[in-house]
């Protein structure tokens, strides 16, 4: 008691029942200042917050009570201290940021379905459809990338002026998911290597049987001369579909996923570079990057890669084109279905030496055919008011008639031209003296 006299006769009940109100007002501004950063920004850090304060106030509750509480009392206190540390309070999270969550899940779906954003990838998941329903992977997912100029909509030389105005990469090709591709690669390939192990083994034993049995009676080397020309034949009989699968296995490797065109300075001669990557013969690889001037890639002289149908205008019969390496008799494998910087006429003018006006002026695919057909129909409604009730046999028939008839005159001497005189031709009286 002579250690409380200095406070004025308080003992520590009193003292704990008249700062009660003090500590709990404290408690109120100070948890308003303290969470005043936090109320908009994290409700987790809110939470920690309030847990962290209320155990401040039971441990001060607690010191001021400590000498008249027993044991039993302080063990309640430190269960119920674990029970508030312990119990989570509810997130509350506002209308705002649901609906930042869905349009952020819609910009990632959209960002991935513009060509040059997403990331790739050479995992097996990249190579294999994720279901049975392989109609799913023939459904297009790229969209048109923004700032390129629209399709069929601009000249040509408009398109070719913007795109040499370009000082940095820009993206003009991107092929869709190659999963097709590589089932239909894999499937083959299994099959060959599948018929090369069957002709091998199956070759390898009537070789063994005709050597043993030598049923012609021939001398032991003539028998074994046999015996080597049968296994030349059984290695090559093998060779052939095993060569034929492992083809099928590098196929895939040959196609381009993305192209870019590296800008150049004509002015300062000098030339564009075409950058593209294709897909690793293993998967798990880095992906294969190559770099090479524009005028060593070039597609072939008779390839058409603009035909006027699809969204590109590069839809034909065929599902890709060839564009090949100077130098090089493996040629490179291009997808028609994907994105194309402008349309398919920029392609035909990049990767050929044809000029603008060409290029521009060149009939279309279906155009070529339907003039061809009509040709067709014109000379077969010709030759039939000619010829009559079956004209495609009597026409065959006057055909080979023509060329045995030039047959004779090879085998003859009637081969040897003659000089006829013209019809009107005066005679100039000037003759070749006989020696």
């Amino acid at each position: 008691m002579l250690l409380l006299r200095p406070l004025g006769g308080f003992t520590p009940s009193v003292i704990a029942k008249r700062s009660a109100p003090l500590v709990s007002s404290f408690l109120r501004t100070s948890s308003s200042t303290l969470l005043q950063p936090y109320r908009r920004s994290n409700p987790s850090s809110i939470t920690a917050s309030l847990n962290f304060l209320r155990l401040k106030h039971h441990k001060a509750s607690s010191n001021s009570h400590h000498n008249h509480l027993g044991k039993d009392k302080e063990t309640h206190i430190a269960k119920q201290h674990q029970q508030i540390s312990q119990t989570p309070e509810p997130l509350q999270t506002s209308p705002e940021h649901n609906v930042s969550a869905e349009l952020y899940e819609k910009k990632q779906i959209i960002s991935r379905r513009i060509p040059g954003e997403k990331q790739q990838t050479n995992e097996w998941s990249d190579r294999l459809p994720s279901s049975l329903k392989l109609e799913k992977e023939a459904i297009p997912t790229l969209l048109p990338r923004p700032g390129v100029p629209e399709p069929n909509k601009y000249p040509l030389v408009k398109m070719y002026e913007y795109i040499l105005q370009k000082k940095e990469p820009e993206l003009i090709y991107e092929a869709e998911p190659h999963k097709l591709y590589f089932v239909f690669c894999y499937c083959f390939a299994l099959v060959f290597l599948i018929y090369s192990i069957n002709a091998f083994h199956i070759g390898t034993v009537l070789a063994g049987n005709i050597f043993n049995e030598n049923d012609d009676k021939l001398t032991d080397l003539q028998n074994k001369l046999r015996l080597v020309m049968h296994s030349v034949i059984v290695l090559v009989c093998g060779a052939i579909p095993f060569l034929v699968g492992c083809g099928f296995l590098l196929l895939p490797s040959r196609l381009i996923r993305r192209i870019w065109y590296l800008p150049g300075n004509i002015a300062a001669g000098k030339e564009p570079f075409v950058k593209f990557t294709t897909h690793p013969i293993i998967p798990n690889r880095p992906t294969p990057v190559r770099i090479m001037p524009l005028s060593e890639l070039s597609k072939s002289m008779t390839a058409k890669i603009y035909s006027g149908k699809g969204f590109y205008g590069v839809n034909d019969s065929s599902f890709f084109f060839f564009l090949r390496e100077k130098g090089k008799w493996i040629p490179w494998m291009v997808d028609r279905k994907g994105f194309f910087w402008g349309d398919g006429r920029m392609f035909d003018l990049l990767f050929s030496k044809d000029s603008i006006e060409k290029v521009e002026n060149s009939k279309r695919i279906d155009e070529q055919y339907a003039d061809i057909l009509k040709l067709k129909k014109e000379n077969e409604d010709k030759l039939k008011r000619e010829l009559g009730f079956g004209w495609r046999t009597k026409a065959k028939g006057k055909m080979l008639k023509e060329d045995l008839n030039k047959l004779k005159s090879i085998v003859g001497n009637e081969s040897i031209p003659v000089v006829r005189e013209e019809k009107g031709k005066k005679d100039t009286g000037v003759k070749k003296n006989d020696e």
